[in-house]
């Protein structure tokens, strides 16, 4: 069964085209196709409250280059998910209208409970093997939020949804390249507080931390020594905490034109990498592990598994 999803975020639009079993109750996905371009719908938000038309113009352009692509490999169905920036942005909803006409399929506002719930499924189940067994915390950080859930295996179990990403935090605390002191201070001083307040009823710490996200996917690579995206090789990959110390100070005082020529950074990360690896930080901290554990398969693996469920059931 042949399925797609697009998960339409703040800071970049991605694809997933999978096979999922036909059985009901499986949760395996082979993947066929994945894509994923910046989009930055959380541009200025924090400070109008309101997405940009040309944000959105581009989101509704690369859902519909997702859409014709997802259709091109023979997806039975697709679902279109959207998080932070259409939840919070006071014209969400009339940016979710335009990209459902331009792109001919239901653009989905997730709740943060949906979100949280999706993502720690979705992650646990892609890395298999102990995660399964274990208690596990799993955070994914975005753009314009941040969701961490606890669980033990693959059941999610609390949640919460901090309100910061890369991008608006970059945009809130960050002017200088490499970022002055203060800057930085100040920024880990206010994720800090969020972290301690919302985070307050999950675990102290936890057997496996696992992270997704793009500053994640950038750290795997680094730490592997990896130049181009592989997703095989840094799945499940851990990064012990003297690595990711010293990767995370490498990121903070490399300058921003040099940290673009890097292979391994990708398109539209440069300028917020130092944002996304400074909440890494804090949260690696707060719940302590044996190693920060990489995932590649975040919101549209759990977006592509809904959509093979709701195929299913259409069949019934």
């Amino acid at each position: 069964m042949r399925v797609a999803a697009i998960d339409i975020g703040s800071n970049s639009v991605r694809l997933l085209v999978g096979d999922a079993a036909p059985a009901e109750g499986s949760s395996s996905m082979r993947t066929i196709a994945r894509a994923g371009e910046p989009c930055r719908l959380a541009r200025g938000l924090s400070e109008t409250g309101r997405i940009a038309p040309e944000m959105s113009s581009r989101a509704a352009a690369l859902a519909t280059e997702f859409a014709q692509r997802a259709r091109g490999l023979g997806a039975a169905h697709v679902v279109v998910g959207a998080t932070a920036a259409l939840r919070d942005a006071a014209n969400g909803g009339e940016v979710a209208a335009e990209i459902s006409r331009a792109c001919g399929l239901d653009v989905r506002i997730l709740t943060g409970d949906e979100e949280a719930r999706l993502i720690y499924r979705s992650v646990v189940l892609g890395l298999g093997g102990s995660a399964l067994q274990s208690a596990c915390v799993v955070f994914d950080l975005g753009g314009g939020s941040t969701e961490v859930v606890s669980g033990l295996g693959a059941q999610p179990g609390r949640w919460t949804s901090l309100p910061f990403g890369a991008v608006t935090l970059t945009e809130r605390f960050l002017r200088s390249s490499p970022p002055t002191a203060a800057e930085r201070d100040a920024l880990e001083a206010q994720v800090q507080d969020v972290i301690m307040r919302e985070c307050a009823l999950l675990p102290e710490r936890t057997p496996m931390l696992i992270g997704v996200g793009g500053t994640m996917t950038v750290l795997a690579l680094m730490d592997r020594g990896l130049t181009h995206y592989d997703p095989a090789l840094i799945e499940g990959w851990p990064i012990a905490p003297d690595r990711l110390e010293a990767l995370s100070e490498r990121l903070i005082h490399t300058p921003v034109d040099e940290r673009r020529a890097w292979p391994a950074m990708g398109e539209g990360r440069a300028d917020v990498i130092v944002a996304g690896v400074l909440v890494v930080r804090r949260l690696a901290a707060r719940f302590p592990s044996g190693a920060l554990h990489s995932s590649t398969q975040g919101l549209r693996y759990g977006l592509a598994r809904l959509a093979a469920e709701e195929a299913r059931n259409a069949t019934t």
